[in-house]
Protein backbone atom coordinates (compact mmCIF):
# COMPACT_ATOMS: atom_id res chain seq x y z
CA UNK A 1 0.00 0.00 0.00
CA UNK A 2 2.65 2.32 0.77
CA UNK A 3 4.77 2.17 -2.39
CA UNK A 4 1.50 1.35 -4.73
CA UNK A 5 -0.81 3.91 -3.39
CA UNK A 6 0.73 6.24 -1.36
CA UNK A 7 -0.18 8.01 1.93
CA UNK A 8 -1.21 11.60 2.20
CA UNK A 9 1.22 13.38 4.24
CA UNK A 10 1.34 17.21 5.25
CA UNK A 11 4.35 19.08 4.87
CA UNK A 12 4.97 21.38 7.94
CA UNK A 13 7.42 23.38 5.87
CA UNK A 14 5.43 24.31 2.89
CA UNK A 15 2.16 24.01 4.40
CA UNK A 16 0.60 21.40 2.25
CA UNK A 17 0.18 17.63 1.65
CA UNK A 18 1.77 15.40 -0.82
CA UNK A 19 1.08 12.04 -1.58
CA UNK A 20 4.43 10.63 -0.31
CA UNK A 21 5.62 6.71 -1.88
CA UNK A 22 7.48 4.79 0.63
CA UNK A 23 9.55 1.30 0.14
CA UNK A 24 10.76 -0.21 3.39
CA UNK A 25 14.46 -1.60 2.61
CA UNK A 26 15.39 -3.27 5.19
CA UNK A 27 14.21 -3.68 9.25
CA UNK A 28 15.65 -5.02 12.06
CA UNK A 29 12.53 -5.60 14.99
CA UNK A 30 11.48 -7.84 17.39
CA UNK A 31 8.76 -9.71 17.28
CA UNK A 32 5.89 -7.08 18.53
CA UNK A 33 7.10 -4.70 15.48
CA UNK A 34 6.83 -7.31 13.33
CA UNK A 35 3.26 -7.65 13.78
CA UNK A 36 3.02 -3.90 13.72
CA UNK A 37 5.17 -3.64 10.44
CA UNK A 38 3.62 -6.64 8.13
CA UNK A 39 0.46 -7.56 9.97
CA UNK A 40 1.68 -10.80 11.16
CA UNK A 41 0.08 -12.46 14.19
CA UNK A 42 2.77 -13.29 16.72
CA UNK A 43 1.00 -14.13 19.39
CA UNK A 44 -1.14 -17.75 20.13
CA UNK A 45 -0.28 -21.34 19.49
CA UNK A 46 1.14 -21.32 15.95
CA UNK A 47 2.94 -17.82 16.17
CA UNK A 48 6.50 -18.41 14.67
CA UNK A 49 6.89 -16.94 11.30
CA UNK A 50 8.88 -19.82 9.89
CA UNK A 51 7.25 -22.62 11.30
CA UNK A 52 3.63 -21.67 11.41
CA UNK A 53 1.88 -24.87 11.69
CA UNK A 54 5.05 -26.66 13.08
CA UNK A 55 5.37 -24.71 15.73
CA UNK A 56 5.58 -26.33 19.11
CA UNK A 57 4.35 -24.70 21.81
CA UNK A 58 2.77 -25.58 25.15
CA UNK A 59 0.57 -23.81 28.10
CA UNK A 60 1.94 -23.99 31.10
CA UNK A 61 0.33 -25.43 33.98
CA UNK A 62 -0.21 -23.06 36.64
CA UNK A 63 -0.94 -19.65 34.01
CA UNK A 64 -2.23 -18.73 30.86
CA UNK A 65 1.17 -18.16 29.85
CA UNK A 66 2.53 -20.12 25.87
CA UNK A 67 5.63 -20.87 25.25
CA UNK A 68 7.44 -22.08 22.51
CA UNK A 69 9.64 -25.09 22.49
CA UNK A 70 12.03 -27.40 20.67
CA UNK A 71 13.99 -24.34 19.36
CA UNK A 72 16.93 -26.75 19.72
CA UNK A 73 16.00 -27.94 15.86
CA UNK A 74 17.60 -24.55 14.66
CA UNK A 75 21.00 -25.89 15.60
CA UNK A 76 23.11 -27.60 13.21
CA UNK A 77 22.89 -31.56 13.60
CA UNK A 78 25.83 -32.22 15.80
CA UNK A 79 25.31 -29.35 18.31
CA UNK A 80 25.70 -30.72 21.75
CA UNK A 81 23.16 -28.99 23.14
CA UNK A 82 20.89 -31.00 20.63
CA UNK A 83 21.76 -34.37 23.13
CA UNK A 84 21.25 -32.81 26.86
CA UNK A 85 18.19 -33.80 28.04
CA UNK A 86 18.37 -32.80 31.61
CA UNK A 87 18.10 -28.61 30.97
CA UNK A 88 15.38 -29.68 27.96
CA UNK A 89 12.61 -31.21 28.89
CA UNK A 90 14.25 -34.30 29.48
CA UNK A 91 14.08 -35.30 25.42
CA UNK A 92 17.07 -35.11 22.50
CA UNK A 93 16.41 -33.06 19.86
CA UNK A 94 16.21 -35.03 16.57
CA UNK A 95 14.18 -32.94 14.03
CA UNK A 96 15.51 -30.42 11.19
CA UNK A 97 14.93 -26.82 11.26
CA UNK A 98 11.43 -26.57 8.73
CA UNK A 99 12.16 -24.70 5.38
CA UNK A 100 11.18 -20.98 5.67
CA UNK A 101 7.60 -20.34 3.93
CA UNK A 102 8.08 -18.12 0.69
CA UNK A 103 6.45 -14.86 0.51
CA UNK A 104 3.70 -15.93 -1.20
CA UNK A 105 2.84 -18.73 1.43
CA UNK A 106 3.03 -16.42 4.29
CA UNK A 107 0.01 -14.23 2.41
Amino acid sequence: MLWDQGVEVFDGFAYETFKMHVMSFCTINDFLAYENLLGYSVKGHKACPICEEDTTSQQLKHGRKTVYIRHRKFLRTYHPYRRLKKFFNAHQETDSAPTPLTDVERL
